[in-house]
């Protein structure tokens, strides 16, 4: 048994109730999708059985095919001693709506439309009965009667053992056939029978089994044949007032004719699943090896395959979908990604031009401070001169030892290395006879502006 998943599932309605319990209608709400939720109630049976039940389970869990209605999922409730079993959802009805619409409009059903039923739930009996899917159609009138059928390693036959009208549903993609509630499901080793009690509907209900004998696969094509003849004649093959005067018939094996307006081939077809005689009853391959079957065979794969390429076709549209979405993804990034660029341009432009800016307006700043501090030099110099009377040169000589001091106690770098001496000074100045300077004199003030690092960005 898989994980309590009931959680996932909300539940919207009852649609019917079977033999062992109710059956809903519920919503997946992860996905969104439509699943039907039956239960069957285990109340009373021993744990051997339950293991058993469990078993026969996760092998119609198993079961994939086109036209079995899939087991999703199965959940315990211990609580009210109940399995839950989470199945595909038709949503096209079953054959019983089907044959009573037909039957209150006094009209029979369409030969074409009890064929392409027939075929479905043949092959839906192949893969059960048989453990794999027939081969495809390889040619519609070659004689394939005696065609072996593969043998699979530990096959497990499964008999389904309650066909009728309800128990055989339509999806509404134009009356796809699916066979379902395997609720009275039995698995058998290969070649081998039950004598266990027989629990399928009694309109229904093959010979060997009304007489309490062995059967086999055999029985769901008895029943599969009652269904085909009661969509022919809009009633079943056997009816009585009791259910014992209904077993008489159903031992002795006689029906009223089906409908003279259907073909002798789909009369023939039917009366081969309604033999009494277990060992003379045509199985299922031995049906769908008959040439008219394989007409509508190969019409169902030309079906299928023109179906798994309208799937392929919108997987691959989705893909091209994300593809673009994707591909214009990409492009609304590259444009954000240059309007950013552009952004940070623009910004890195405008940065520089405030820094120039700022350059500008330091120098210009840096400029008059050095302006005023030579005119103030010059005047103090010019003053000192015409008071003193101080020659030239030794004027020259204190201004600049003052000067250098003051520069080494800011510890600013000076036109002279420290290391020089008085004496090398008055070298450079230089000096006449006439105790003039003997060259003009250059004076350095602070530092210039460009000798300050501004950073550009770049």
């Amino acid at each position: 048994m898989s994980r309590n998943i009931a959680a996932d599932f909300q539940d919207i309605e009852i649609i019917g109730r079977g033999s062992f319990g109710l059956i809903w209608k519920v919503k997946h709400r992860p996905s969104g999708r439509i699943f039907v939720r039956k239960e069957i109630s285990y109340k009373g049976i021993s744990k051997k059985e339950e293991k058993q039940l469990a078993s026969e389970f996760e092998i119609l869990q198993s079961l994939h095919h086109p036209n079995i209605v899939q087991v999703y999922d199965i959940d315990k409730n211990v609580d009210k001693q109940i399995i839950n079993i989470y199945m595909e959802y038709c949503d096209g009805g079953d054959v019983s709506q089907l044959i009573k619409k037909y039957r209150e409009s006094k009209k029979y059903i369409p030969e074409t439309l009890i064929w392409q039923i027939f075929t479905q739930t043949l092959l839906a009996l192949y893969r059960c009965h048989n453990g794999i899917d027939i081969e495809p159609v390889a040619s519609l009138f070659q004689e394939t009667s005696n065609l072996k059928i593969p043998e699979v390693p530990n096959l497990k036959q499964v008999l389904h053992r309650d066909i009728k009208p309800e128990n055989i549903f339509f999806m509404s993609d134009n009356y796809t056939v699916k066979l379902g509630d395997f609720g009275l499901a039995k698995c058998l080793g290969p070649n081998t029978s039950f004598t266990q009690t027989y629990v399928g509907t009694p309109y229904y209900m093959p010979p060997e089994v009304v007489s309490e004998q062995e059967y086999n696969a055999l029985c769901d094509v008895w029943s599969l044949g009652c269904v085909m003849y009661e969509m022919c004649a809009l009633k079943p093959p056997f009816t009585a007032s009791t259910h014992s005067q209904l077993q008489e018939k159903i031992k002795r094996g006689v029906y009223n004719p089906i409908p003279s307006c259907y073909s002798n081939r789909l009369k023939l077809c039917i009366s081969a699943c309604l033999i009494t005689e277990l060992s003379e009853r045509a199985d299922v391959n031995l049906l769908l090896q008959n040439t008219s079957f394989k007409i509508y065979r190969r019409e169902w794969e030309l079906n299928q395959q023109e179906f798994e390429l309208a799937k392929r076709e919108i997987e691959l549209k989705k893909r091209e979908i994300s593809l673009i979405r994707f591909k214009e993804e990409l492009i609304t990034r590259e444009k954000q990604a240059i309007m950013i660029d552009k952004a940070l341009e623009d910004e890195r432009r405008l940065m520089n031009l405030k820094n120039d800016e700022t350059r500008k307006i330091m120098r210009q700043e840096f400029d008059n401070v050095v302006h005023a501090k030579v005119e103030e030099k010059i005047r103090q110099f010019i003053s000192e001169f015409k008071e003193n009377q101080v020659p030239l040169h030794k004027l020259l000589s204190k201004h600049l030892t003052l000067e250098t001091k003051q520069q080494q106690q800011q510890q600013i770098p000076q036109l002279q290395p420290q290391s020089q001496s008085q004496s090398q000074t008055h070298q450079v100045l230089g000096s006449n006879n006439y105790g003039a300077p003997s060259s003009p004199i250059k004076l350095r003030g602070p530092r210039s502006y460009e000798d300050v690092e501004i950073p550009r960005y770049k």
